[in-house]
């Protein structure tokens, strides 16, 4: 009896160890994708056009758009709104929290209108900017950058804010100066709490690349999606909309590892 009870937890901890591993983790996630793609094979309609189309018609559709360069060209053109709005939306809202956290001024006089940024719906400010800026790049840019740079400054600033005084104190009781602390103590400390704001930046800015190709439509996926709308291509619409899925996710495994990166840098020594 002992045998055998030994031999069911021996293979109970076997699945454990199995399910926490690499190949576990890899395994149920292909399970659950093969099941996902399974219920929209039968949730989908083909036999009318208009209908939720299924996987495989969906999946052609995709094939297409990228045999014919349409979709490849569209993301491309739209990657560089995307682009060019991460990079300032980093550039400013790293620094920026890390100043409104050690200048009390600077937080009093800035901080109030990121906060109001995060409170209101920031679609509400579309035909404001597309008022102010036009059909233009620098439109969409703009966009992007409203839809995520208050989650990088409050972030960064919360995160510097809860560096352990006690670390500061050490460092400079060794004779670090302003810089050294606060490239070799501060900003290690901060940079989970930097990261934090980072992700949540990027799934906000790709909300806002979304709504400002469909709000102010120009040359990219906003083009393609009301081109394809307009002649009632439902299953084209729908591939585009997965494919913009999955960038995202590309991008926020992207930002996963260059957190894991920075991890080592993070412990201040």
């Amino acid at each position: 009896m002992s045998s055998g009870v030994n031999a069911g937890r021996a293979g109970t901890d076997g699945f454990r160890s199995f399910l926490t591993s690499k190949a576990g983790r890899y395994t149920i996630r292909g399970t659950m994708l093969v099941l996902l793609i399974g219920l929209w094979q039968m949730a989908g309609d083909d036999s009318v056009a208009l209908l939720f189309p299924t996987f495989t018609r969906t999946f052609g559709a995709f094939v297409d758009l990228m045999a014919d360069g349409r979709l490849p060209m569209a993301l491309l053109i739209t990657g560089q709104s995307l682009a060019v709005g991460l990079a300032i939306m980093l550039g400013i809202g790293i620094p920026l929290g890390v100043v409104i956290a050690r200048i009390p001024l600077v937080d009093r006089a800035v901080s109030p209108y990121f906060t109001f940024l995060v409170a209101i719906p920031i679609i509400a400010l579309v035909p404001v900017v597309q008022a102010l800026l036009g059909l233009t790049f620098a439109a969409r840019v703009t966009i992007i950058v409203l839809f995520g740079i208050s989650y990088v400054v409050i972030n960064s600033a919360i995160a510097v804010r809860r560096v352990d005084p006690a670390l500061v104190e050490m460092a400079k009781s060794y004779g670090a100066n302003r810089r050294d602390v606060m490239f070799g103590v501060v900003l290690p400390a901060a940079v989970p709490g930097i990261m934090t704001g980072v992700r949540i930046a990027l799934g906000q800015a790709l909300i806002g690349m979304v709504v400002a190709e469909l709000t102010i439509v120009g040359a990219g996926i906003g083009s393609l999606i009301a081109e394809l709308q307009g002649r009632f291509r439902v299953a084209p619409v729908l591939a585009i909309a997965i494919t913009i899925v999955l960038v995202g996710v590309v991008l926020m495994t992207a930002v996963e590892r260059l957190e894991k990166h920075l991890s080592r840098w993070s412990t201040p020594r």
